[in-house]
């Protein structure tokens, strides 16, 4: 069964590797809030955290990390993204039947207040104004396939509007997570968001899907813990997120990474930086997205235990 395990772990990694050969024009996508990390920790980070996926975040990244989870716990998120949009998040896991646990989430990015113009060449005569939001409502499942290899799967509804347009779809996130008989290693491969084309304004637009192999280790005698992802989006090339986590006197975490996308996409931005520390059953977290044209970014997460002490978030 042990080998049975591996040989599957490393069919997946495989398969991973054949179909990303595919790659369409960049910027033909719809539900592009879906590509924006969500979670403070995994952000600082660089959102190099397919491989890691310890915590609640895990649902976003890699929903076969959920099974890492010991305990029932909850976190929030609240992200004042680029263009004063708003970015939120709710998520809840609990550990269910055995090896196995259970995931709901939902992810906000919108904004409030926009001028609504009738006459294009007129910037004067603003008729009211309308909102703009996206959205989406994760449930996920994650389960030990052998004792060292969790598979993961995330359905997401997902919901997009414009004053009075609105599109609707669903997706499908599926991944694998390989604890390697080195001590401290972890290899994963994730697809994110497979799923059918949604129709917005007359018009079809294919989902964000991605293709991910993660790596990670979490070193045995010293308090550090590095994450890398090698993603491919569909419709663009390959991108590198990369950080790591250092705790001091197991109170303070420290954290950095790097955001490859984000470094081509806004002008010099990509470096992440975030810290996080325990209070009582709560864990706060923070990250910075700075960029040179776009200006900084500012994530805050809060996770509490509803159960236990042996939790990771």
């Amino acid at each position: 069964m042990k080998n049975w395990g591996r040989l599957m772990a490393l069919a997946c990694i495989l398969l991973t590797a054949v179909v990303v050969h595919a790659e369409k024009s960049p910027g033909k996508d719809e539900a592009a809030f879906l590509k924006i990390g969500v979670g403070a920790r995994a952000t600082g980070m660089g959102n190099g955290f397919s491989a890691i996926a310890d915590d609640t975040s895990a649902i976003f990244y890699n929903p076969a990390g959920l099974v890492h989870i010991s305990s029932p716990c909850i976190s929030t998120m609240y992200n004042q993204w680029i263009g004063g949009l708003l970015h939120g998040a709710i998520t809840y896991v609990n550990p269910c039947f055995k090896q196995s646990a259970i995931g709901i989430g939902a992810v906000y990015l919108g904004t409030n207040g926009i001028p609504r113009y009738e006459d294009a060449k007129d910037s004067t005569a603003s008729s009211g104004e309308y909102k703009a939001y996206d959205a989406s409502f994760n449930c996920a499942y994650a389960f030990h396939f052998t004792r060292d290899i969790s598979f993961g799967m995330n359905i997401k509804g997902i919901q997009e509007r414009i004053d009075n347009e609105e599109a609707d779809g669903f997706a499908v996130d599926i991944g694998q997570l390989y604890h390697t008989p080195i001590e401290g290693l972890f290899l994963s491969t994730v697809v994110q968001n497979i799923g059918p084309d949604m129709r917005f304004k007359d018009a079809e637009y294919k989902l964000p899907t991605c293709y991910k192999l993660g790596i990670a280790y979490r070193f045995p005698d010293y308090p550090l813990l590095i994450g890398c992802d090698w993603t491919k989006p569909l419709n663009n090339k390959w991108k590198i997120n990369a950080g790591f986590e250092c705790k001091v006197m197991n109170a303070l975490a420290l954290r950095a990474g790097f955001d490859s996308q984000l470094f081509e996409d806004l002008s010099g931005g990509g470096l992440n930086l975030g810290f996080g520390f325990p209070i009582g059953p709560y864990t706060v977290d923070y990250a910075l997205v700075p960029t040179k044209k776009m200006g900084n970014t500012h994530r805050v997460s809060i996770g509490m235990q509803l159960g236990g002490n042996d939790s990771e978030e």
